[in-house]
Parts: structure tokens; C-alpha cells; sequence
């Protein structure tokens, strides 16, 4: 395990991303995704938690506000978002909420 590791802390580009890293080969150079969270090369931590809730409670208030003004594309653009987070967080192991505890899956 320790091998593999070494062999990743040296063979990608860790880009530092705000809710996580993007982790590419040198042959693909530095990340230009804005994209990132539905890149495969997305990676986050547990220590990025407090920034993903924090962008799932935006989304969550982009999205209402979007759903007073009539804008079902925007609604669902901010829904998708959150959800995404949620499903990161949960594959982390993390509440979307800091008090409660997330139930791991089995997945």
C-alpha cells in the first residue's frame, strides 16, 4: 500500500480545487474543468466537508430562489448540484448536516 501511494504522491498533478483535487496525469497537464463535480478525476476528503456543506446549503438557496422566479432549468441545475454533494459527502461517510451522524452504505 505504501508503494501505490508513493507512486501516486509522485506520478499525478494534485490540482487544489475548493471542495476537493483533481488528480491527473503530467501527460494531461493541469486541470481546466470547471466541471469538476462530474469529473471522474474529482477526488475529495473529509477534511473537505465543511466546504461541501457549505456549497450544498448555496445550491439549496440558488435553487429555492430559482423555484420562486419560474426557472425550472435553473431549479433543476441547483438541485443536480446538491445532490451530487449529498452523494459525496455520503460516500464519505459524512452528514450533510455536521450534527448528525451519515449512515454508511454498503455500496
Amino acid at each position: 500500500m505504501d508503494t501505490s501511494l508513493d507512486w501516486l504522491k509522485t506520478n499525478f498533478f494534485k490540482t487544489e480545487l475548493a471542495l476537493g483535487r483533481c488528480l491527473r496525469l503530467p501527460v494531461e497537464g493541469p486541470c481546466e474543468c470547471d466541471l469538476y463535480l462530474t469529473c471522474a478525476k474529482f477526488v475529495t476528503t473529509p477534511e473537505y466537508a465543511p466546504r461541501l456543506r457549505a456549497r450544498r446549503e448555496v445550491e439549496q438557496t440558488l435553487a429555492h430562489d430559482a423555484s420562486e422566479r419560474g426557472w425550472d432549468r435553473e431549479v433543476e441545475r441547483h438541485r443536480w448540484t446538491s445532490d451530487r454533494i449529498d452523494k459525496l459527502l455520503a460516500d464519505l461517510g459524512q452528514s450533510a448536516h455536521p450534527d448528525e451522524k451519515a449512515e454508511v452504505s454498503s455500496a
